[in-house]
Order: C-alpha cells, then structure tokens, then sequence
C-alpha cells in the first residue's frame, strides 16, 4: 500500500469513528499527562506500542522499558451530594425512620427533609475513576507490553416519582415531608406509600447508584517503519494486541453504608484482539516538527457484560502535533477527533498542550488541557511534572488539575485530577 492510500485509509476510519462513542483516550505516560495531555508525536520510545506505533519507526534506542501507574479522578456531580448524604448520616436517620418514627427527633426531621432536596438533586450525577499501569518494552522499531486501563464509575438513578417522606411502621405510615414534629397518629396510606415514598423508591431499587466499570489488559504487538516520500519522512506503524476485559457491575442503596463492599465480586471475564494504526509524518522543509495520527481500536472490540450483552470499545481517533526548539525545548499538541464516552455516560473530546525542557539534570514540563465536550463541568485542566536522572534510571512525575471544584464538609477538591509517576530506563 502506498503512503497515500495509508493516510487515506486512517483518515477514512476517523471519519467514520466521530459518529460514534468510545471509551476515553487515554494517552499513558508521565511526560504526556503533563504535557496538557498530548503524546501521540513525542511520546517515549516505548510507550509507543501503545500510543502510537508509528513513532517506534524512529526509536533512536536499541532496548527501552517504561514502567508507570497512575489514577484519575472526574466528579461528575455526585461527589457533593454523596459527601453531603454522609455528613447528614442519612443512612442512619432513614433506618431509625424506618424502624420506628416515634423515636426521630427534631434532629432527625432536619435532617431528613435536606436529605430529601439533596437526593432529589443528584439525578444523573455520578462520577469516575481511571486507573492505569503500564509495563512497555520496546525493542528498536518493535514494542510490547502490558497496559491496563480502567474506566469505572457511578451514576445516580432518582425515581422522580417518588419523592415523599412516607415510613411505614408496623402497619401505618406517616408523611413527614416538611414536618418540624413527628406526627402522633398516621397521616398517610399504603396506596401514597408505593406510590410516592422515596424510602419505597429506595428499598425497592428504582432509586440507586449504579456501579460499573471495565478493566482492559492489552498485550499488543507493534511495529513501525519508515518511507520516504519526497516530501519528508512518512513512519507507518501499527500494534495486534490481545485484550482482556473485566467488567463488573452493582446496584447501590443510597442509604447502604456498606455497599460498595465487594463490588468487584460481580464481575465477568472475557477476551479479544483489538487493531491500533498511526502515522507520523516530519516535512522535509520544517526541520524538527512532527504531524502523527493514531486510531485505536479500529475493529470495535467488544467484551461481556455482567448480566448478559456487548460493552464495545468504539474507535477513537486523535491528531497531534511536535517542535523541538533546539536541545532545550519542546512544544506538543493533541486533540481528539472523536467524541467519546464513558460507561456512565460522561462524554469528553479532549485538546491540550504543552512545553517540555530539559535542562539536562532537569525536565520541567507545563500545559494545559480542555473537555471541549458539552457536558464538561472540570473547566480548564492545569498539568505539570518533572523528571530526573540519567537515561538508564529515569524517574517521572505528573499531575492534572481542573480549575473548578467542588465542596464536601467545607473542603473544596477539583472537579478532575490526576497523578501519574514512572520509572524508565534506555540503551
């Protein structure tokens, strides 16, 4: 295949891939996290198994390991209102309620009528949590390794049509939607019971947080290889990689303190192959810039879901871009050309920048970064990191934070963050 017809067919495949969701782009690496996210032109020799093969084609190593980890965190709304539920101790109001409804105070009734307006607000909020591991090895223009990337999160399900404070005691119910005392006698039936008590909605699961998540483990093998074209240095690569998923999934009561236990024990296993390309391209006229394009997950690889069905991982599609400035220098760019989406629904398309120096004992790295997605609710995501020692133990650090917060218990938190470290070495 010529290099045209190469470029036409990735192209051809982001095109077709913007119609569609995906799993995050999770671009790996400390130097890239800190960059404003951009790494599929500048990404280090090993991580290119898995962020784009086509950069493998010019490894100037012979051998490379990369080992890193990192976690991210995204609050999509639920943080607060679940930080508020604990601080109320709703879980252990609703219960005294549910068990006896002489027995609440003028205490309990506060606290149960701001519960109320609390959880009747989170509907569709939720939040998530990406870890990532990753082991890469890169053999000149051949690379492998094990990367593990992790989409978990939860979202909130309000029945909206159950919104009362309805108990049932032994027979009778009671309302004390607004009460400022507990009612003496029954003031209510079974028939607005089932029909309008969030406590219902509750015990019965129409009201709930669901928890789902997807681990993938992938195992590529990569190759990239360079072409001439006349116009400067066209490198092709790309990455088979065996993938494992393990998906598992828990229906939460919001007034279970205990819940989360455990969660992983539902889940299921499964397997498949998975087909990554890339291009890089460096003009013969620009001296140090490089253009890349990669697509990940191009054949839709799919895994099994807890309770039968198909998670697909949809294509993802991102363009980028690199300039060193001499020895010093560097300045990256990426932006995606999917939109894609989390399992709980949380959409992001990502662009982001930023500078690498290397101030030979020292790297210092600065970008930043934004959900250009509608629903974003982090705002501008600020990155930094350094790195130190000599190629043969290198040692990484990054960290992302967003500039909007949120607030539980008088503590503020970004809305979104992350920390990424690694250890690197090179011959």
């Amino acid at each position: 295949m010529t290099p045209s017809k190469i470029l036409l067919s990735l192209v051809a495949s982001a095109c077709v891939a913007t119609l569609s969701s995906a799993m995050e782009f999770q671009v790996l690496g400390a130097k890239a996290a800190s960059m404003g996210g951009a790494g599929i032109a500048t990404s280090p020799s090993s991580l290119a198994a898995y962020n784009n093969p086509a950069l493998l084609a010019n490894n100037p190593e012979k051998f490379s390991l990369h080992i890193g980890a990192g976690v991210g965190l995204k609050d999509t709304g639920a943080g607060k209102s679940i930080g508020d539920l604990s601080k109320l101790d709703f879980s252990g109001v609703s219960a005294i309620a549910d068990g006896d409804v002489n027995s609440l105070n003028t205490t309990d009734l506060t606290t149960l009528n701001q519960a109320q307006q609390i959880i009747l607000g989170m509907n569709g909020s939720g939040f998530q949590v990406n870890p990532t591991v990753d082991l890469a090895i890169s053999f000149g223009s051949f690379g492998t390794g094990i990367f593990v990337t992790s989409d978990i999160g939860g979202i909130a399900n309000i029945d909206q049509t159950h919104t009362q404070l309805i108990f049932e005691n032994s027979g009778s119910y009671y309302n004390l939607t607004g009460a400022t005392t507990v009612p003496t006698s029954a003031n209510s039936d079974v028939i607005a019971y089932n029909a309008t008590s969030m406590q219902y909605a509750i015990d019965n699961g129409t009201t709930n947080l669901d928890v789902v998540g997807l681990a993938v483990y992938e195992i590529p093998l990569a190759y990239g290889y360079a072409l001439n074209t006349g116009y400067g240095s066209l490198a092709v690569g790309g990455a088979l990689k065996y993938m494992k998923g393990e998906t598992f999934y828990k229906n939460v009561k919001l007034d279970d303190n205990n819940a989360l236990d455990n969660i992983t024990n539902n889940a299921v296993s499964s397997s498949t192959f998975g087909i990554d390309l890339g291009l890089a391209f460096k003009p013969s006229k620009v001296e140090n810039l490089t253009l890349a394009l990669v697509g990940k997950n191009l054949n839709t690889p799919s895994f099994d879901k807890v309770g039968g069905g198909q998670y697909e991982i949809k294509p993802a599609v991102r363009a980028g871009g690199a300039y060193k400035l001499g020895e010093v220098v560097e300045f990256a760019f990426d932006a995606d050309l999917t939109e894609n989406k989390s399992l709980v629904g949380y959409n992001t398309r990502y662009i982001g920048g930023g500078a690498n120096f290397d101030l030979s004992v020292l790297e210092l790295n600065v970008g930043l970064m934004k959900n250009v997605a509608s629903n974003d609710e982090a705002g501008v995501i600020y990155t930094a990191g350094l790195a130190t020692g000599p190629d043969w133990f290198h040692f990484e650090l990054s960290a992302q934070m967003a500039s909007k917060s949120g607030e539980v218990d008088g503590t503020s938190y970004p809305k979104q963050a992350m920390v990424n470290f690694a250890i690197s070495s090179a011959f």
